[in-house]
């Protein structure tokens, strides 16, 4: 004979579960607009918070559009903050994530979504601390285009100067005003580019990416303070010919600006 009321019941545990697991994992997200183009969530970790490795976390919903870049931040007086992005699908795969590099502990990531729909943004405790925290979602401008520089002069050394200026108009990045350059080099030789400032306002920083991933968090190559008195100087050989960007900024979080001289070279 066939046990029909354990059937039932097995039924209607499995029927449960996929809402079980939403409410775990999709808190609602009642945002408060605090501008144009920033949105808080309060949030709260306590003893009712699921744990992963015994950490608390909160996972929140929200819709993204492909291309426009965005800033999360969440903040916290009462624990040490993490920050994980995933799509919003069965497969929950990472997208981004970030420990300490907002203020103080706090996390912070700047992204743009590939495509546009539901993500999850899922903040946590490094340690097993709970209390209340802000996730702020800040809508960025776009970069400006890439900029094809004309040599002003060169050196002995089959070196290309350019002379730039780092302003409050140019684009931003985590905190800091960039110029982003696009040259061609070739494989297999070595590159060598400095960057010296033009005054005492600007602490260079210099960093290399490839011309396809331009909000990559992961340079080729970088430098601060390479070239002696606070200027960078970095060398690296591509792997292949190709394009990349060279990327001029201020090493502080503080929209460092300022005149600087570029210099790029390659070996013959």
């Amino acid at each position: 004979m066939i046990d029909t009321s354990r059937m039932k019941l097995s039924w209607l545990a499995m029927a449960a579960a996929p809402a079980i697991i939403a409410a775990m994992i999709a808190t609602p997200a009642p945002a408060q607009t605090t501008g144009k183009n920033e949105r808080e969530f309060p949030g709260q970790l306590d003893s009712k918070s699921p744990l992963d490795d015994g950490n608390p976390y909160q996972v929140r919903t929200m819709p993204l559009e492909a291309g426009q870049r965005y800033a999360f931040s969440a903040d916290s007086e009462n624990f040490d903050t993490k920050m994980r992005l995933s799509f919003a699908d069965d497969n929950d795969e990472e997208i981004a994530k970030d420990d300490d590099s907002g203020e103080g502990n706090n996390a912070y990531i700047e992204f743009t979504p590939t495509r546009s729909g539901t993500y999850r943004v899922r903040v946590s405790a490094v340690s097993d601390n709970k209390g209340s925290y802000v996730l702020k979602v800040r809508d960025l401008p776009p970069l400006p285009p890439l900029l094809r520089p004309s040599p002003d002069g060169s050196s002995t050394l089959v070196f290309k100067h350019y002379a730039g200026a780092l302003t409050q108009s140019d684009g931003e990045i985590n905190g800091r005003r960039i110029d982003d350059y696009l040259f061609h080099f070739e494989g297999g030789k070595r590159v060598l580019i400095s960057m010296d400032r033009e005054g005492d306002d600007l602490d260079p920083l210099l960093q290399v990416y490839p011309a396809d991933n331009r909000q990559s968090t992961d340079p080729i190559a970088g430098d601060d303070d390479g070239g002696g008195k606070m200027n960078a100087f970095l060398t690296f050989t591509p792997e292949e010919s190709g394009d990349f960007i060279v990327r001029a900024s201020g090493s502080t979080r503080d929209h460092n600006t300022g005149s600087y001289r570029l210099r790029v070279g390659q070996q013959p």
